[in-house]
């Protein structure tokens, strides 16, 4: 995963998980869909990535899963820090505009 860290702070991403990920493992046959942890997984490496140290999740608020993920569909994650809350970040994932996920994740 490459970040590409606009001049405001915003972390992006686009990603696709192969169909033969283990993430699709039992979710579920012949119908795969991308788990809600995987999800969250994408954003917590997402800002690993940024951040470039051992980060800890410590909770999650007004996580909203909207939009089944399918394999091999470009995901669009968008990471921001919340502003005057340090170890907050807001998070969005997309696929071709529509929102899939969404939340804050504690660090």
């Amino acid at each position: 995963m490459v970040l590409n860290p606009p001049t405001d702070a915003r972390l992006t991403d686009q990603v696709a998980i192969p169909d033969g990920s283990p993430w699709f493992d039992g979710h579920f046959p012949g119908n795969p869909l991308l788990p809600g942890i995987a999800q969250l997984h994408l954003v917590m490496e997402a800002i690993r990535a940024a951040r470039g140290d051992a980060v800890r999740l410590t909770g999650l608020k007004r996580v909203r899963f909207k939009r089944i993920i399918r394999p091999e569909e470009a995901i669009d994650i968008v990471v921001a820090p919340v502003p005057d809350k340090p170890g907050i970040y807001r998070f969005q994932l997309t696929i071709e505009g529509d929102i899939a996920c969404s939340g804050l994740m504690l660090t």
